[in-house]
């Protein structure tokens, strides 16, 4: 085969990549490998020249593929770009936050209610969890430190329409945790005095963790948090913020001076 058919197949077959991955969200090399047919050494050479040219993101705590950009069998193209673009600005910032304070970094995004777990360094921090990683898990708004950040830096009509959109569900609603939203603004106008939320105690996937955060933004508009979580019994959150606060501040910061710029 001539080396112009090998490049035109191979360009095939990288698209093919970005499809199956716009179609399917996150695979591993072996479930890629099972859907394409490919060898596993092709899909390593592959998506190695796509994750250089930032098409696809390997996520750091799974190991898993994705892709940065839209395609046409895309679910929510418009989702896929903004998130992929959260991701690679953040990263770096990530990497570099855990590398400072040792603790564990969660990156999350506000989707349609909730909170959305992007990215994570557990895998990077000596007090990283054990437990399997929860890239891609949703999150309680009004329960997530991360979710409790965003609400912070948005104004408050915003925040009791919210209230009212999710009041009917019993999963995802404020009154779940038995808290009004007059008690909630007041909690969120704490948070913003204080320049950090904390997780709201809950008997989720994680009791023995706790999490502080900040919000992103891009431009003025929060558009998700930054968070660092320590096990709970060390220390209070007053005193773990007295020593970690600044350092997640000036991290969520860069991150969204770097998505204003683009």
């Amino acid at each position: 085969m001539s080396s112009e058919l090998r490049q035109i197949r191979s360009v095939h077959r990288a698209l093919d990549l970005l499809e199956h991955l716009g179609a399917q969200g996150p695979c591993s090399l072996q479930k890629l490998h099972t859907a394409t047919g490919l060898s596993k050494s092709t899909l390593r050479r592959l998506l190695a020249t796509l994750v250089e040219r930032r098409f696809v993101r390997r996520g750091m705590s799974d190991g898993m593929y994705r892709t940065n950009v839209a395609t046409p069998s895309a679910v929510n193209s418009e989702l896929t770009l903004r998130i992929g673009r959260l991701v690679e600005v953040a990263r770096p910032h990530m990497l570099a936050l855990t590398d400072r304070v040792e603790w564990p970094s969660d990156l999350h995004i506000y989707v349609r209610g909730r909170m959305r777990i992007l990215e994570s360094t557990h895998g990077m921090s000596p007090f990283g969890r054990t437990e399997s990683s929860r890239t891609d898990a949703e999150l309680n708004l009004f329960a997530a430190a991360s979710g409790l950040a965003f609400l912070a830096s948005s104004d408050d009509q915003f925040v009791l329409d919210l209230v009212e959109e999710l009041k009917h569900d019993e999963f995802w609603s404020l009154s779940r945790f038995g808290i009004t939203p007059a008690r909630l603004l007041r909690e969120l106008n704490e948070i913003r005095q204080k320049g950090f939320a904390v997780r709201r105690i809950t008997q989720g996937r994680t009791p023995g963790r706790n999490a502080i955060a900040v919000a992103i933004l891009q431009g003025k508009s929060p558009v998700g948090g930054l968070t660092i979580s320590w096990q709970r019994q060390l220390m209070p959150a007053h005193e773990f913020a007295a020593l970690h606060l600044d350092a997640l501040q000036a991290a969520a910061k860069t991150i969204s001076k770097g998505l204003t710029r683009r």
